[in-house]
């Protein structure tokens, strides 16, 4: 009886010393991984900014395949939110803050009442896009218990995060290579003016090419307070698939024919029968897009004009749109 008393009262000097060490334990936290990530940053934070789309990525849903998550009408922006259930529990997070691909905070509760800060920060490198993920804040007594026994919070929330960040990546790159081509048929196209510069080159600097010649064409525009009337395109007037050469045109339209000196021309596109694809995603699909374009003409009865200039109306573009799997062209091949 009395070595059971001696046991108790170690027991309780036990229990008083483990509370004691648990209470002085200091319970700031501050864990935060980062990742570079290969997309845009507009496209990165508009995913993050969005609740909905965290069960594409989030790394909980591979730990606990019972999570449910619920949505409220908001789920973006300052004040958007979304609460889950799962075998852990439930809980609760909310957008309190935020700076356009820049910044976003939000307060994060695990059903404990205690409540944590979630933040994201976002910098753009070379059209690719450093994340910057994590979590602060201070845990009560019981927190500072659980993850006592955990190994630690850092210990446990350091590879969820890594996790988090790639799972992230691989669901962008697959949703910005997202692609489609739609076949219209015959339509009249009803030609006009437009401004253009000329160049021949490889096929394979074609990308190069453009992105040096639209600016110099804009430029003409601007200088000159003239007013575009529409997308701007490429026309080709001669493709050499066996040397990889090309002779095209990049072209602003404009409402009326304008007198030019220099390098920038004035020239008209006349009203003619074609036959429309329409590419939407990236650009480096536009090869398949035109070769599609071209089978589908003849399956469907079409014959292309020989000497015809086919060209490409780009009416969506990165200017408009950062996520390329949204981006438009319209391919136009002349019929007889």
């Amino acid at each position: 009886m009395k070595a059971l008393k001696y046991f108790f009262f170690l027991l309780l000097i036990l229990v008083i010393g483990l509370s004691i060490y648990i209470a002085t334990l200091d319970g700031n936290y501050d864990i935060k991984r980062s990742k570079i990530i290969k997309a845009p940053i507009e496209v990165v934070f508009n995913t993050i900014n969005d609740f909905k789309k965290w069960e594409n990525w989030g790394p909980w849903y591979e730990l606990d395949s019972t999570i449910v998550a619920s949505y409220p009408n908001k789920t973006s922006g300052v004040g958007a939110s979304y609460t889950w259930t799962g075998k852990d529990g439930t809980g609760t997070m909310k957008t309190i803050s935020l700076i356009p691909n820049k910044e976003i905070i939000q307060q994060i509760d695990f059903g404990t009442g205690n409540v944590s800060e979630v933040y994201w920060r976002f910098n753009e490198i070379d059209n690719h896009t450093e994340v910057i993920w994590g979590m602060k804040g201070k845990s009560n007594f019981g927190e500072k218990l659980f993850w006592l026994t955990q190994g630690g919070i850092e210990k446990n929330m350091t590879p969820m995060y890594n996790r988090g960040l790639e799972l992230i990546e691989n669901y962008l790159i697959k949703e910005m290579d997202k692609h489609s081509f739609t076949t219209i048929g015959e339509v009249d196209f009803g030609g006009g003016y437009y401004l253009y510069l000329t160049t021949s080159s490889k096929i394979e600097t074609i990308d190069a090419k453009t992105k040096e010649m639209f600016p110099k064409i804009l430029e003409f525009i601007n200088q000159n307070s003239i007013k575009a009337s529409g997308q701007p395109f490429l026309l080709t007037h001669q493709w050499d698939e066996i040397n990889k050469t090309t002779i095209f045109s990049t072209c602003i339209p404009v409402k009326e024919r304008v007198i030019t000196t220099g390098d920038v021309l004035t020239g008209f596109l006349p009203p003619q029968k074609t036959f429309k694809t329409i590419l939407k995603g990236d650009y480096k699909y536009l090869y398949q897009a035109w070769e599609n374009a071209y089978k589908t003409l003849v399956e469907k009865g079409y014959t292309a004009i020989e000497k015809g200039e086919p060209f490409e109306v780009y009416t969506v573009g990165p200017n408009e749109e950062p996520n390329p799997a949204n981006w438009i062209t319209e391919i136009y091949i002349p019929i007889q």
